[in-house]
């Protein structure tokens, strides 16, 4: 009677009905499938530091012997000292031993040290400070390249004057991800200022990275989570391969935005985060838009609740497949990841460690030092300079402070040169400068904004309205990137047979007047308007 009732019931529901039903089923088997078993949770009494799979998988690639450390910078005002900070990290590494680790190269492996990490003191006081950024240089470059085999984690201080002082942390960077770095440098500063909040704060147990790497394994183990992972999956990402394409240089860029520039230009109905995103899903998509991926987006809010307070490494992306009109809405996309951490993103970070990705990969994190009282620590800047190793040839890091953001951006000079990242920074600040206060009478004519597009393109001051695109070294890559300037700039959709025909400025000023002029409000000059009226009589 039942199962004949629950029959009947089920086939009264609409074809919508049903998919909601299904997809509610999935889920909840999603959820259950989740819930690793008790012995992930079991201690174990070991030296050896436990890796995920993931982590593993890149640990055997040859490439991985090529990685520097990983290295962040935070520019402050403090009057901190090395007692302080030390008494901080001795703190942080009776609870996470990965912070006592050091490497083995014959075993591969990473063995916990008895002793704790020993930070340095740098003085620069009564240097001349036009040598202070050579000195600060060396330093961050002198860490990228520190050995690994005594101690995976090393931290600086150095003191600029009594007040401005830089905080330098480098950690092997399968370690430690770009997120769990910043958020190890918030806490040594939240502690230093604040010692008693450091039990409070610290809810993570020795012995969480094992759980981490246990759970992790359990994961992947699970048929129904693998057959989730080619449901979801990109097709590029479901081919398994040997090794990433080795990255032998990197070249890294970094912009600084002040946040009196954030308050001037950012809108007041979006976030920060959304506005800046925004702008850049436009920005890349005039690059990418033949890919099926435009770029991976990863952020920390993707871990899952039960290692959200666990430093570690954790490839948590998410594949933006960007549409012309489309915007990446952060909130939404982020609500729809009903799992965050899952078997799902386990197995898509073991694809990235093995194959690596043609496509950029962003990072947005955020800094905020973490239980200060009253103004002892401000921030004036924070930086990610070296990735250790890169997983793509072109990386951004995104770091919002309260004193700005941080634009960070690492690549390969083999496959991108400095003249197309220039470019790309260009449009991405034309972006952020766009508002609601810009002024139509000061607006240049149609010609001029065509010039004007076709000069920044093709990097030519001078264009008679009579040259051809063509004539004047554009190729067939470029006039996509055209029609997507066109459309991000004039707001007009212009399909691209026509800018193959129509291939100088007099011509296709012409057709976007004859076509659009009338509802954009442009209007043909006086010449042109006599010759219109005459033809219509």
């Amino acid at each position: 009677m039942t199962s004949n009732s629950a029959l009947s019931q089920f086939a009264d529901l609409s074809p919508q009905q049903r998919q909601l039903l299904f997809e509610k089923i999935r889920q909840k088997k999603l959820s259950n499938a989740r819930r690793p078993l008790e012995d992930a949770f079991a201690p174990i009494a070991t030296d050896v530091i436990s890796l995920s799979p993931h982590q593993r998988s890149l640990l055997e690639l040859d490439t991985f012997a090529q990685a520097t450390n990983r290295v962040i910078e935070i520019n402050f005002e403090s009057q901190l000292g090395l007692p302080q900070l030390q008494q901080a990290i001795d703190q942080l590494s009776q609870v996470n031993p990965l912070l006592c680790s050091r490497f083995d190269h014959q075993q591969k492996q990473f063995l916990i040290n008895d002793l704790s990490t020993t930070a340095t003191l740098s003085e620069l006081v009564g240097m001349p400070e036009s040598q202070h950024e050579e000195a600060i240089a060396h330093t961050r470059d002198k860490l990228a390249r520190q050995p690994n085999d005594r101690q995976c984690l090393h931290v600086t201080l150095i003191k600029c004057s009594e007040q401005k002082q830089r905080l330098l942390l480098a950690m092997h960077p399968l370690l430690l991800d770009s997120y769990s770095l910043l958020r190890l440098a918030n806490q040594l500063l939240s502690y230093t200022e604040n010692p008693m909040a450091f039990e409070a704060a610290i809810q993570s147990e020795p012995g969480s990275q094992h759980r981490f790497a246990n759970w992790s394994a359990q994961m992947l183990e699970q048929k129904f989570l693998q057959d989730e992972w080619h449901r979801l999956a990109p097709k590029m990402m479901t081919t398994e391969s040997s090794s990433i394409t080795a990255i032998s240089k990197v070249a890294t860029s970094s912009t600084q935005i002040a946040s009196d520039f954030i308050d001037s230009h950012a809108p007041r109905d979006v976030s920060v985060k959304q506005w800046l995103c925004n702008a850049l899903n436009q920005c890349l998509y005039s690059w990418l838009s033949h890919h099926e991926i435009t770029y991976w987006f990863s952020d920390p809010l993707l871990k899952d609740s039960e290692f959200e307070n666990l430093l570690g490494f954790f490839p948590y992306y998410v594949p933006v497949k960007g549409q012309p009109d489309d915007v990446f809405d952060i909130t939404r996309t982020l609500a729809n990841l009903h799992t965050r951490y899952s078997a799902v993103s386990e197995h898509l970070g073991r694809a990235l460690c093995s194959s690596g990705s043609q496509i950029p990969l962003i990072h947005y994190h955020w800094f905020d030092v973490e239980n200060h009282q009253g103004e002892s620590v401000k921030l004036a800047s924070v930086q990610h300079h070296n990735n250790g190793f890169m997983l793509s040839p072109f990386e951004i890091h995104i770091i919002e402070h309260g004193a700005g953001l941080n634009l960070d951006i690492h690549f390969d000079p083999d496959r991108i040169n400095s003249k197309q990242l220039n470019l790309l920074t260009n449009d991405l600040k034309a972006l952020l400068r766009q508002d609601n206060t810009t002024d139509s009478a000061n607006t240049n004519s149609l010609p001029e904004q065509l010039r004007a597009i076709w000069r920044d393109l093709l990097q030519i001051n001078s264009i008679e309205p009579d040259q051809s695109f063509f004539e004047l070294g554009g190729h067939s890559l470029q006039v996509t990137e055209l029609k997507f300037r066109i459309k991000q700039q004039l707001k007009l959709d212009i399909p691209i047979s026509v800018l193959y025909e129509l291939t100088t400025i007099e011509k296709l000023s012409s057709f976007i007047l004859a076509t659009h002029g009338n509802s954009l409000g442009w209007l043909p000059d006086a010449e042109g308007q006599e010759e219109e009226e005459e033809g219509t009589l």
